[in-house]
C-alpha cells in the first residue's frame, strides 16, 4: 500500500486498523475546547501548501475521502484521499489556536506537517529566518535530524598498518 493514497479496493477502516497495529497504542487530537490536547510530533513546513495529519491520529469517525492530487519539490505526483470532516484546532504556541480543516496521509516519523495555510491563518505569528514569533515567544527553528550519519575511512590507518606489518 502507497503511504500517500488508499486503493480503490481498500475501505478506511481497514487501512486505519492496519496502521494502528503498527504503531501500537493510538493517542488521538481532541477536537473540543473542553479535551485536553494530544502533543505530537511535527513538521514545520512554509513550502507545503496544507497541513497534514497522519490518520490515525484523529479517530475513522473524524474523516471524510477526498482526492486531492499535489506535485512535490522534486516533480513526483501524490494524492491525498481523505480530509478531516471539521475544522480541529492545531495550537502551535501557548495560548494561540489556529482552527482548520486538515489533510490526511501518512507521514514518515511525523505526526503533522504544518503547511502555509496554517501560518497564513495564525494572525499575529511572524516567520523570521530564525524562527517564529507570537505575542513575545519565540519558537527557534531546528534542522532536520537524519537517520543517516557519514562515517569517515581509517582508509589511512589500514594501509599504514599494512605496510608495517609487510616491512
Amino acid at each position: 500500500m502507497d503511504a500517500a493514497s488508499i486503493e480503490d479496493g481498500e475501505d478506511l477502516e481497514s487501512v486505519l486498523e492496519e496502521q494502528e497495529v503498527k504503531d501500537g497504542e493510538t493517542e488521538y487530537i481532541k477536537t473540543s475546547i473542553y479535551d485536553k490536547p494530544t502533543k505530537a510530533v511535527a513538521l514545520l513546513d512554509t513550502g507545503s501548501c496544507a497541513t497534514v495529519l497522519r490518520p490515525h491520529v484523529l479517530p475513522k469517525e473524524m474523516w471524510a475521502p477526498i482526492s486531492k492530487t499535489f506535485t512535490a519539490a522534486n516533480s513526483e505526483v501524490f494524492t491525498i484521499n481523505l480530509i478531516s470532516k471539521q475544522p480541529i484546532g492545531l495550537e502551535i504556541f501557548a495560548g494561540q489556536i489556529t482552527w482548520l480543516r486538515v489533510l490526511g496521509s501518512y507521514l514518515p516519523d511525523k505526526d503533522v506537517l504544518f503547511g502555509f495555510d496554517a501560518f497564513f491563518r495564525t494572525h499575529g505569528l511572524h516567520i523570521k529566518p530564525t524562527g517564529l514569533t507570537y505575542k513575545g515567544q519565540f519558537l527557534p527553528f531546528l534542522g532536520m535530524q537524519s537517520g543517516n550519519s557519514v562515517v569517515l575511512s581509517p582508509f589511512r590507518e589500514i594501509i599504514s598498518q599494512n605496510v608495517k606489518h609487510i616491512l
